[in-house]
């Protein structure tokens, strides 16, 4: 074998070698999250961005640039600033964009969820609501949040509930299943089921 081909074969097997130990470390860091004895999870905002986790215990807004969906027609983005209008609190948020709807997602003062902060759909303006979770939860969990929005004029009730904590979906392990229900799911988008993956965010959706 001519001397340029071996030493473009040892470059590309050292390549595979350092890749697939990269991909274990991520999916070793993704195992420990999890503890089958207690049934509970640490869920990081980098579940919900589909970055790369380094396996610390805190809530961070790291970086995010991730394009999802089937066409790659939706983007999250991020962290940036924000101004609340009306009082002018700046706050640290996500951009996700989906054909011309914009969203922003902060963390919740609890540090038990992401949430939006701004809808382009919508006139609200709501405190601490919680469309993702984070932090410590069990298996089968169900948590109520009660946020109130439009300077309490309007109280919302969300029920959140952990149905698969750690699984294995389409191949990816450690994929996480909830269901949503929003205002006692009476309307369109009000009662839905997500499932997430580490390294691409949102793989499923389903409206009940």
């Amino acid at each position: 074998m001519p001397m340029i081909k071996q030493r473009l074969l040892r470059i590309l097997i050292v390549a595979l070698f350092a890749g697939g130990a990269s991909y274990a470390a991520d999916r070793s860091q993704w195992a420990a999250s999890y503890d089958p004895a207690t049934k509970t999870r640490f869920i990081p905002i980098e579940l919900w961005t589909g970055g790369e986790w380094d396996g610390t215990r805190e809530l961070r807004m790291t970086s995010a640039n991730l394009s999802f969906g089937k066409r790659g027609e939706k983007r999250i983005s991020g962290p940036l600033m924000w101004t609340r209008p009306g009082t002018g609190e700046a706050v640290q948020v996500y951009e996700r964009n989906n054909k011309g709807k914009k969203q922003l997602f902060a963390l919740s003062s609890r540090g038990d969820g992401l949430g939006r902060v701004f809808d382009s759909r919508y006139g609200r303006d709501c405190m601490d609501e919680v469309k993702f979770p984070l932090g410590v939860w069990t298996d089968g969990e169900t948590r109520v949040f009660d946020v109130p929005c439009n300077n309490g004029s309007l109280q919302r009730e969300i029920v959140l509930t952990i149905e698969k904590l750690d699984f294995d979906y389409g191949g990816v392990p450690h994929s996480l299943q909830f269901h949503w229900v929003v205002d006692g799911g009476k309307d369109r988008g009000t009662d839905m089921r997500y499932i997430y993956s580490p390294g691409r965010g949102l793989v499923s959706l389903d409206e009940d």
